[in-house]
């Protein structure tokens, strides 16, 4: 695996709406503190099974068929076991369809769901392998920013946003994965109707500082390991309804692990009753950063917005044609992925 990644996209898409729980309003509503974060984090997406990323055709002696079109599987599954044996590598899966006798069984996972299915292999008439027709890759590697973490449960969220598979072109909904120590090594700046990237490296992918337990359209969620609370701070949070327009900050790292807080502005803020994305817009306004990146950059999505003292969500979207501008997401939605 190469050592550089590069960050995972800030990104939209359509979302369902839900009621906010009574346990999100309670933490939104009773002014409580949380861990506040702006650290880059190293994120492993799907470490568990092969990602479908399409179907092909097996030419066999009597032509081409596949097995696997037709079925319900989709891209963007997750096969986690064929025959009842974990698989790990496309080595994995190699090694298991070639042992097996007669029909295979894949377990799949999709969202929350395990979902099974039996195909009839085919055997190559050129390699003499048997297979089932799908293409599929290895988990998603990429960095974001940490949002926060809860003091007493160690959970946390990040990103803000959902993940597009490059491959499938689909939101990628998986619930499982780990969280790493990750540091900035450069960045490009955005170029016109391009936006820039931050670029960054895992430091060490053999001890992971949390899990992930769930990723969906408002960020990666999950579990930390309480060591890394030594190297926050406590800050106390704010509702959506506490947000106003005006001067606030954001905490992110542009180069090396360590965030630094720069100076934005809210320029608009959304009436939302239930949860949606682009809560609010903002404008960055440090001179600092606008002179080292040009604003708001790939990478930064998950960067703590903070106003008067208390955090209020996070950096989710970059305007393509004006990386001044981007979105936020109120807390109030994170939390109630978190809670």
């Amino acid at each position: 695996m190469k050592n550089k990644v590069i960050c995972l996209c800030l990104c939209a898409f359509a979302i369902a709406l839900f009621l906010m729980p009574a346990s999100a309003m309670t933490v939104a509503t009773a002014e409580q503190s949380v861990y506040l974060g702006g650290m880059p984090i190293g994120i492993g997406l799907a470490e568990d099974g092969l990602i479908v990323t399409g179907f092909v055709d097996v030419i066999t002696d009597e032509g081409a068929v596949c097995p696997s079109r037709g079925t319900e599987i989709l891209t963007g599954d997750l096969v986690v076991a064929v025959n009842q044996v974990p698989i790990m590598s496309a080595a994995d899966f190699a090694s298991v369809m070639q042992r097996a006798e007669g029909d295979v069984t894949l377990t799949v996972r999709r969202g929350e769901r395990e979902l099974s299915f039996t195909l009839t292999p085919a055997t190559d008439s050129l390699t003499g392998l048997k297979k089932i027709g799908l293409t599929l890759k290895n988990g998603i590697n990429g960095i974001g920013t940490l949002t926060f973490v809860l003091p007493d449960s160690q959970k946390y969220g990040s990103l803000g946003h959902g993940i597009i598979d490059a491959d499938t072109g689909k939101p990628f909904l998986c619930d499982s994965g780990s969280i790493y120590r990750c540091e900035i090594t450069s960045f490009k700046r955005p170029e016109s109707g391009k936006a820039g990237e931050l670029t960054g490296r895992f430091t060490d992918r053999t001890s992971p500082i949390g899990t992930i337990t769930r990723c969906n359209a408002f960020g990666v969620y999950g579990v930390m390991k309480k060591e890394v609370n030594n190297e926050l701070q406590s800050i106390p949070i704010a509702s959506r309804k506490q947000v106003k327009t005006g001067k606030a900050s954001i905490y992110s790292t542009i180069n090396g692990d360590k965030p630094k807080a720069y100076d934005i502005e809210i320029v608009k803020t959304t009436t939302q009753r239930k949860p949606a994305e682009k809560s609010m817009l903002i404008r960055v306004t440090d001179e600092e950063l606008l002179r080292e990146t040009g604003g708001i950059l790939q990478g930064m999505s998950g960067s703590p917005i903070v106003q008067n003292g208390k955090l209020i969500g996070a950096v989710t979207h970059v305007l393509v044609n004006d990386s001044t501008l981007g979105y936020g997401l109120y807390l109030d939605w994170m939390l109630e992925n978190v809670a």
